[in-house]
């Protein structure tokens, strides 16, 4: 992302090109229907990162990009393409024009109170038997899944006025205009409705086409089910509620403040971490602890243990809030650290 933002810093300086065609290279006409071209008498193909590098030098469109669907190198790639479009210093063909202009891909905003990318779900959204919806880390959750986790909840006739801010439009795109004409408004197929836990609408999950069609035939109402976040498994919750859950982001945020008190954990700056009160404070305190230098713990070794207490006065540490209390207790806490045996003594 460093790249990224010096790249749109030193493209922004430049004064917008208006030449004899959309992108500057004088040479539009004999460019089709291809790839990705640079105007080189603006800035230099040096500038660009590697991904977009390789496809000014195919001349591939950005569309044959090769990476996941919403990893974080497609987000930059649409990002950084974005920016160079704009001030006219790449010319594309007609379909990453499309995406360029009409879609905020690549681009993020805020929702509900989290950073999320923008329209990566939108143009994922209205696939059909294909629909899915996928993170960074490649986890998926398709149409199908949701369907079987929200089998019991009811349907109901929802005002449609009540759609009309959020569901998506397609303006004079002639292939969704087709496919509104051709879907039905039915009890047979609900659409699903995405609301946070006290019921406040978020966005349509799936039945944009439908919705749009209950609009434009003036209908009241429209079948639909209504999909809280405690609705779906964590799974579901992890891929489409980074946008609307405001319970886990409460649950995370709990946890940090209020993490458990007394129960060390593998990890951390050293070997072993855990969090203790201070009693005189009342403040919680992470107490890192264990040796670093790849020796293991020899706690099923009695003369070990022996010259490890003796050597630490373990019997005289006493204060929870000192990594010294804790390293001398360590085998009371073996098993679950990962250890293979526990005592209930000191080293």
């Amino acid at each position: 992302m460093e790249h990224l933002r010096k790249l749109i810093k030193e493209v922004l300086s430049l004064p917008p090109k208006k030449d004899a065609c959309n992108c500057g290279c004088h040479d539009c006409d004999n460019v089709g229907n291809t790839g990705v071209v640079l105007n080189e008498s603006l800035v230099k193909k040096e500038i660009l990162s590697e991904n977009l590098r390789y496809h000014v030098d195919k001349q591939l469109p950005l569309t044959e990009n090769t990476f996941r669907y919403g990893s974080q190198s497609f987000l930059n790639l649409w990002a950084e393409a974005r920016s160079l479009y704009l001030r006219e210093i790449i010319h594309v063909n007609e379909d990453d024009k499309e995406i360029l202009e009409e879609t905020d891909l690549g681009n993020f905003g805020l929702y509900e109170n989290q950073k999320v990318p923008l329209d990566l779900l939108l143009l994922k959204n209205e696939g059909g038997a294909d629909t899915a919806w996928e993170d960074d880390e490649g986890n998926k959750v398709t149409l199908q899944d949701i369907l079987n986790l929200t089998k019991n909840i009811p349907q109901e006739d929802y005002p449609t006025e009540k759609l009309a801010k959020i569901v998506l439009n397609w303006d004079d795109n002639p292939e969704e205009i087709e496919r509104i004409n051709q879907v039905e408004v039915s009890k047979q197929y609900p659409i699903l409705i995405m609301v946070n836990e006290k019921g406040k609408i978020q966005w349509i999950l799936d039945g944009n086409h439908r919705a749009q069609k209950a609009l434009q035939s003036k209908l009241k109402t429209i079948p639909a089910k209504l999909i809280k976040p405690s609705n779906l498994d964590d799974k579901a919750k992890k891929i489409l509620l980074g946008i609307v859950d405001e319970n886990l982001l409460k649950e995370a945020e709990d946890k940090k403040k209020n993490p458990p008190i007394g129960k060390p954990k593998r990890g951390g700056s050293k070997k072993f971490y855990v969090y203790v009160k201070n009693p005189q404070t009342k403040k919680i305190k992470k107490i890192s602890f264990g040796d670093t230098t790849g020796l293991s713990a020899k706690i099923n070794n009695p003369k070990a243990r022996k010259a490890f207490a003796a050597r630490h006065d373990c019997k005289n540490k006493t204060d929870k809030t000192k990594a010294s209390y804790w390293s001398c207790r360590l085998p009371r806490y073996a098993k679950l650290l990962g250890l293979k045996s526990s005592f209930s003594g000191f080293w």
